[in-house]
């Protein structure tokens, strides 16, 4: 026997199409008036972005506190002033702390400082703790929320770690490819690591503080060789004085560009450090310094950073980095995390050190 529901026969379907047809149109308005809501946050965005360019043009200047050699900062104002020829750049190379110290003292003074500072979160984090940093609106500048870390800085690029081997050494197949590989005995007194192990504290952030030390500890057992810069331990590779080596990518690229026998590789689970940016309170061009920021996290702008300083960020997607981290797991901390990260940071490195 057929069995009956509210649905059967002529006036059953008429029922059905009618239910349908409403829950069909509350969709319909839902996503309508979603996409309306997103296309005026996008206009408002625009109308208030074009409203600083407009002040940034009248200042016609800014003051960039940043890391990169001037040959690499050179090729980033080019592209800059491709984009904005009314904007001046004075960039001055400041390395971590001395940022931080600059800026208090000249803010202290009243006198003249950075419009954009671009160095480490845990820097940015005691200026703002200072009431030194300007919390913008990032999302008026088309900053994309995952790279808004903080209500006062941004995530602009970042240092990504990685093992680098002697190809004249190593055959690709013998090359470390995971963490454990670097406990393998024929590495023994052959793996170079920099002092301040930024790649292990990294680590801890997905294997937990337990883990990341008894790791260190069976890597000290490797008995590494310890240098005081990224640099030379490349450098190190590339001549055979050792075999395989845990890094910083953006560190092997000059190597790797005289065509020394050296190949970066990166693991499964993949470290990076944000590198960040923030615009202090003293600044003299904030809205000059707000077009610098709106740019770095453009396409254009982080890929431009990028192709010149060898350093990205798997933040924005289409840059290198990104794409060259693609299916890899990422370790990193998070401003709620920092202090744990630093203190790990500091217990790893006394491992290292044998203290």
């Amino acid at each position: 026997m057929e069995r009956k529901t509210l649905f059967n026969g002529t006036g059953g379907r008429i029922v059905l199409g009618v239910i349908l047809g409403v829950f069909t149109f509350f969709i319909l308005s839902y996503s309508i008036t979603g996409q309306l809501r997103l296309e005026r946050t996008v206009a408002a965005a625009g109308d208030a972005l074009e409203k600083v360019r407009e002040a940034a043009s009248k200042e016609g200047k800014l003051v960039w506190f940043e890391s990169s050699p001037e040959d690499q900062y050179a090729k980033i104002e080019a592209a800059f002033n491709k984009k904005y020829p009314m904007i001046k750049i004075e960039h001055l190379r400041v390395r971590a702390g001395d940022a931080a110290t600059r800026i208090i003292a000249e803010s202290r003074a009243n006198a003249p400082t950075a419009d954009v500072a671009t160095t480490g979160l845990e820097i940015l984090m005691d200026l703002d703790a200072r009431g030194l940093l300007r919390r913008p609106n990032w999302s008026e500048l088309g900053i994309a929320p995952e790279l808004i870390l903080t209500p006062y800085a941004f995530a602009t690029t970042s240092v990504v770690i990685c093992f680098s081997y002697n190809t004249d050494l190593v055959s690709e197949a013998d090359a470390p490819k995971d963490w454990e590989d670097m406990l393998n005995p024929r590495w023994k007194g052959k793996i170079g690591i920099w002092q301040k192990p930024v790649a292990l504290a990294l680590m801890a952030m997905s294997w937990g503080e337990e883990k990341a030390i008894e790791y260190t500890k069976r890597l000290t057992n490797q008995k590494p060789v310890i240098y005081r810069s990224n640099f030379p331990l490349n450098n190190a590779v590339a001549a055979g004085e050792i075999s395989v080596g845990i890094t910083q990518y953006h560190t092997t690229l000059p190597t790797i560009s005289k065509g020394a026998p050296i190949k970066a590789v990166f693991t499964d689970v993949t470290g990076y450090e944000p590198i960040c940016s923030a615009i202090p309170v003293k600044s003299a061009n904030p809205n000059a310094a707000k077009v610098l920021c709106s740019w770095l996290t453009s396409y254009e702008g982080a890929t431009a950073y990028e192709s010149a300083s060898g350093r990205g960020t798997p933040l924005i997607k289409g840059t290198k980095t990104q794409k060259m981290l693609s299916g890899k797991r990422l370790s990193s901390f998070t401003p709620e995390n920092l202090k744990d990260f630093a203190r790990i940071q500091k217990e790893i490195e006394n491992i290292l050190m044998g203290r």
